[in-house]
């Protein structure tokens, strides 16, 4: 039975791609691990951006504070409402911000689709794979500028990257029409190619 992977584990992959000996601990003083674990976490933090059915969820409700102002956690990657509304939000300064509006002020709960940022061991293993194998190879090219280490991984990032991609169009039951959650495929419309701003 395999074993799941922990952020040490993967830190170790990372380093052992140039030739760098495991360590028992990812809070460790040395250069060479910080950087590991900065590489990780950089390019953790890029994958999951792109929202995947583990880190994303739609209608997710977010309720206004004292002051009228909606607090949104540093765990957010990126929020937006559905396509029906008439708001252009984004996160401004720690807070959600309507564009259209010009304003920090809502009044009612906001229920937005949003992308979360998952801490590495709550991935899903065909993603954490992935996450450091490109990793391993970003690492190997500014650790050392070792072009062979990163050709040599290329192939494993290449089948990390397709499991991962498998593990999304399965967890997703994605069609043509629609997802398992009852989320419409909206069709092309072609009046609103005549909405220009």
């Amino acid at each position: 039975m395999a074993t799941k992977q922990t952020k040490l584990s993967a830190v170790n992959i990372v380093l052992s791609n140039i030739g760098q000996a495991a360590v028992t601990t990812v809070d460790n003083d040395n250069p060479m691990v910080v950087m590991a674990v900065n590489t990780l976490d950089e390019v953790s933090d890029s994958v999951q951006s792109d929202g995947w059915v583990f880190n994303k969820e739609y209608g997710y409700p977010f309720t206004p504070d004292n002051n009228n102002r909606i607090v949104i956690p540093n765990n957010v990657l990126a929020l937006d409402s559905d396509y029906t509304s008439d708001q252009d939000l984004v996160i401004r300064e720690g807070f959600l911000y309507d564009k259209r509006a010009h304003s920090f002020t809502f009044t009612q709960q906001m229920n937005l689709n949003v992308v979360w940022l998952v801490d590495f061991d709550d991935m899903p293993e065909a993603f954490k794979n992935y996450v450091t194998m490109r990793a391993a190879n970003l690492f190997a090219g500014r650790a050392v500028g070792s072009k062979e280490a990163v050709k040599f991984g290329e192939r494993e990032e290449a089948q990390a990257r397709a499991a991962m991609l498998e593990y999304e169009t399965q967890q997703g039951d994605y069609n043509m029409l629609g997802t398992a959650d009852n989320r419409n495929f909206r069709t092309y419309r072609p009046s609103f190619a005549a909405l220009r701003y």
